[in-house]
This record gives C-alpha cells, structure tokens and sequence, in this order.
C-alpha cells in the first residue's frame, strides 16, 4: 500500500454545508477574503475552504507527487468542537463520521477513516465510536481535553472502553482557537500551547492508569509527540521517589509501548533521537496537510533520516498499517 500519512485533516462536504447552516451554533462562520473562503472559529482562527481540505480526488495528486499511498484522514481539530453542548457535538460528529468513513469505503486504496466524537459526553462518544468503527472507522482522533477536565478523570471511561474494544487507535490532537495569556503572543498557542496540551495529555493517560487498564489501548500522540518525550524521563523518576500518587503498578516509561509519535517535529534531530530512544516502531509519518505549515515531503524526509531499511520501512508505513488494521 506504500508510505501512510497518519496525520492529516478534511473537512468533508457535508460537514461545510452544515456549519453553512448551523455555524453560529458552534460559534463558527465562514468568510471570504481576497476570492478565498475561510471558517472563522471563536472569531479568532482561521481555515481554509479549498478543493484539497474537502476533495479527495483533489489531494491524491498531491500524495502521488510525495509517494503517499494512503492517508488515514481525520477531521480538522475544530470540528471536534469538545466545548459545545452534547447534542450539538453528537450532531457533527455523525455528519462527519458518515462522510469519511464514505470516503474511505469509495476510495479503500487511497484512505482510511479515522472517526470524531463527542468527548464532553464520554457516554454518547462511546456510543458513537461503536457506531464509526461498524461504519468502517479505523481510529479516532480527540482533543488533549475538555474544558479542565484531563483525560485521565473517571468519566472517560466509556470512551476508552469502546476503544479498547474497538480496537480503534486513538490520536490527540489539540486545538485552541483562542489562545489566552502569553500564549496569544507570536502564535505560540499553535507552536507551544499545542505541544503543552499533549505533552500532559500523555502524562495523565500514563499516570492516571487509562493505559493500565486497558492493555490493548493504542494512541497517538500527535506532533512527534508534543512534550511528553521531553518529560517522560522526569516523570519516571518522580514515579520511583513516590509511586503512591500515582495510578500505576509500574514506571511511567514502561508504557511507552502502547504511544506512538507522528514525524512533524520540524527536526530530524529530533526524529532520530525518537526511533533511536523509543524504537523505530513508535512513529508514524505526520504531515498536517493541507493545513498551513504543513510537512511538505514527507516521505523524503523519513528516508533523509538514515534509518536501516528495514526500520525506515515500519516508520513510512508497517507501523501505521499496524495500527490502523490494515493487515
């Protein structure tokens, strides 16, 4: 099937045509600007509407150019919307459920579907994620949290059953349309903020035990893994000081084989010292595309990495087919 982009986003037509009509409800609108169309969220950020974030057909050129063979295609973080009310999040998440697990059913060569839910009610997102993966979803992508609520905190647990029992992958993804305090400065809310919100997003999920008690759980920490490679030696230590605050049996790095990190480091230093620390089967090609700033040459840039071949093949493609169920 060739090299797999695990991260990556659209917006489905239908789900642009909802928020055409329902928008104001999720404090989202679109707007034009210099002959483009953009969705403006919380009045703050802003997305693109173009044929390559809502097309397939347009994107597939694209993953020709770089050798893509597949992307595992996931909603843009907003669409999440992990703040609104329950019914409202149930109501696009199904909207865009039902277009990309269509999309991914029309086209099984070139995608796979990885599903959303409505977070904000662990129940219902259960719920739906059954629903998804009956659809064909073969993961589903998250927000790091919701409102304060860390993803450690006993009301998720219907949602990480489901998954577990899915076998759905899971992949945290942050979004903050409206960064507060410093973090509205010099855009580090995406550049800083978002890498935070994961880093601690994957130390709840190890020390609160999600990952202990559910074995068979696998996730995926978006953005090479945020901060949490960079501070799960500290946490380990801190573990062995005082394991009695902690959820877990064991040391906080022993669970690093259920996490996996994604390429967009923008340092193949970086990269390198992750397959080299973690294992090569630990990271999955990243892109962002379409998005701005997104990884332009993904597959180039892996194989610029100097890995042995056999562990750049599991980093270009064996480890997200493993995830995904591929076979």
């Amino acid at each position: 099937m060739g090299p797999i982009d695990m991260h990556n986003h659209m917006i489905a037509p239908e789900v642009i045509r909802f928020l055409e009509r329902e928008g104001e409800r999720y404090a989202t609108r679109i707007v034009e600007s210099a002959g483009s169309r953009f969705f403006l969220i919380q009045e703050t950020a802003r997305r693109p509407i173009n044929d390559r974030i809502s097309k397939p057909e347009a994107r597939m050129a694209d993953m020709d150019v770089e050798g893509l063979g597949m992307q595992a295609i996931s909603c843009v973080p907003f669409i999440m919307y992990p703040d609104v009310a329950p019914d409202l999040g149930l109501a696009i998440a199904q909207i865009n459920n039902d277009a990309l697990t269509s999309i991914a059913g029309r086209l099984p060569d070139r995608f796979a579907a990885l599903a959303s839910v409505p977070l904000q009610d662990p129940d219902r997102a259960a719920t739906e994620l059954e629903r998804a993966a009956k659809l064909g979803a073969r993961g589903v992508e998250i927000p790091p949290k919701v409102g304060e609520q860390g993803l450690d905190e006993p009301q998720f647990e219907p949602f990480w059953a489901a998954a577990e029992a899915n076998n759905m992958v899971v992949c945290i993804h942050p979004f903050e349309a409206a960064p507060a305090g410093t973090l509205a400065r010099y855009n580090l809310g995406n550049s800083v903020g978002n890498l935070y919100d994961t880093g601690l997003a994957g130390a709840l999920i190890v020390c609160g035990g999600v990952l202990e008690r559910h074995p068979n759980l696998q996730v995926v920490l978006y953005h090479a893994g945020g901060a949490f490679p960079a501070v799960i030696g500290r946490i380990s230590h801190a573990y062995a000081g005082n394991p009695g605050n902690y959820k877990i049996p064991r040391s906080p790095a022993s669970y690093i084989s259920q996490l996996s990190f994604d390429t967009i480091a923008f340092n193949p230093d970086m990269l390198r010292y992750l397959a080299a620390t973690y294992g090569n089967d630990k990271l999955v090609i990243g892109t962002d595309y379409p998005l701005d700033g997104a990884r332009t040459h993904p597959v180039a840039e892996v194989k610029a990495l100097g890995l042995a071949p056999e562990a750049e093949q599991m980093v270009l493609g064996d480890n997200a087919g493993r995830l995904l169920r591929l076979g």
